[in-house]
């Protein structure tokens, strides 16, 4: 049996989609806009899963809604049997 899991990603290519847009110079500029470690800004970026912080921070820096700038992955877990643990 399987348990359906879920995880939050940001949609793909965003950071950098915003970064041209909004003019900003490089991804060290945009983690001190949100107040986050550039380390952490490329790890969600390369599919990580963030952080509530994370996601209140890009949220509230670019005025986005949660599903403009993330999107839900479905992930499935292999449950033990409670016969064969």
């Amino acid at each position: 049996m399987e348990a359906v899991m879920a995880e939050l990603r940001i949609k793909p290519g965003l950071l950098q989609r915003l970064r041209e847009i909004r003019n900003i110079p490089s991804e060290e500029h945009q983690a001190r806009l949100m107040g986050v470690d550039r380390s952490t800004l490329r790890r969600v970026d390369r599919g990580a899963t963030p952080s509530g912080a994370f996601i209140a921070a890009l949220c509230e820096t670019f005025d986005l809604g949660i599903g403009e700038a993330f999107e839900i992955v479905s992930t499935s877990t292999p449950q033990k049997s409670k016969h064969n643990p």
